[in-house]
């Protein structure tokens, strides 16, 4: 078997690699996505990302975006943070692009959470929930029975978007109280302005926890709420367990054993779920969406 392209559309980064059928990364690359400039751009910069890395072993590409996919059509049902990404039929436009080659259109977030199952934190669980927290809250349902849980509107799992807070922060969806607005990554820079009135950057935050008791404030308020929400997954769908992905998981050192002693504390029967880090992170939805153009062929 030959190899496959995945490449993972971000809101601020598209990543893309080669992957072999083993689910390794031979080769890749990563480029800014400049999603306010609209969709053309943005198609631009996934075909350049693309051309970057093809060759002649490559026979089929697999791309992620964020929002709601229809994966069967390859249409994007909505999407809120790139400018007019949503009701883009991405198939037409890049089987126009790479004739010949299988292609498939998935979900950013449900990607990240085949890539777990295949090869990394949920290889060995029969049944799990997953949430990407990055700029925004990409969410996932597994279940070996039934595979991932997409919805009959292909929204199903959209988990950022079920409301925490009631009449809360607006959401980019058009919600009030979404849970994305609390424990995206992006989430902690919001609760620091908020006590404030200054604008930090999520690593900047981070950096001054040591010196800046807003810092912590606003780190404590986020494991809160992460915590809160990670509840109301284990009593909703019962997993076996809760795999926590996205670029944040960078900073966990700095946070994890205080979630699970406030998720331990919320919970009623908190004992028999493992809740764990994702493995491949960034590279997690190249190797997913790589995983369904193997499956195809």
């Amino acid at each position: 078997m030959k190899n496959v392209i995945g490449v993972d559309l971000g809101g601020t980064k598209i990543n893309a690699g080669i992957v072999d059928p083993k689910g390794n990364i031979l080769k890749s690359t990563e480029i800014e996505t400049h999603a306010d400039k609209g969709r053309d751009t943005v198609i631009k910069r996934i075909t350049m990302a693309i051309e970057e890395i093809i060759d002649e072993d490559i026979v089929g590409i697999g791309i992620t975006s964020p929002g709601f996919i229809n994966s069967d059509e390859g249409i994007v049902e909505f999407a809120g943070n790139i400018k007019d990404w949503t009701g883009l039929n991405m198939h037409e436009v890049f089987k126009d692009i790479f004739p010949g080659k299988i292609l498939k259109i998935q979900n950013d977030a449900n990607m990240a959470a085949i890539c777990e199952k295949w090869i990394g934190a949920a290889k060995d669980l029969d049944s799990f929930v997953m949430l990407t927290l990055g700029t925004g809250l990409g969410g996932a349902i597994y279940h070996d029975a039934m595979g991932l849980w997409e919805g009959s509107r292909y929204q199903g799992a959209e988990l950022g978007h079920s409301i925490l807070y009631p009449k809360g922060r607006l959401c980019t969806c058009g919600q009030s109280g979404c849970s994305e607005k609390y424990i995206a990554g992006s989430a902690l820079s919001i609760n620091y302005f908020e006590l404030t009135g200054l604008e930090k950057s999520g690593p900047e935050i981070i950096s001054s926890l040591k010196n800046d008791d807003k810092a912590m404030k606003s780190l404590s308020k986020y494991t809160d709420d992460l915590a809160t929400f990670l509840v109301s997954l284990t009593n909703t769908f019962d997993p076996q367990g809760i795999i926590l992905g996205g670029g944040f998981i960078n900073s966990r050192e700095y946070w994890w054993s205080d979630l699970l002693n406030k998720y331990e504390d919320l919970c009623n029967r908190p004992e028999n779920i493992k809740i764990l880090p994702a493995q491949f992170l960034n590279d997690s939805g190249i190797i997913g969406v790589a995983k369904t153009v193997f499956d195809e062929l």
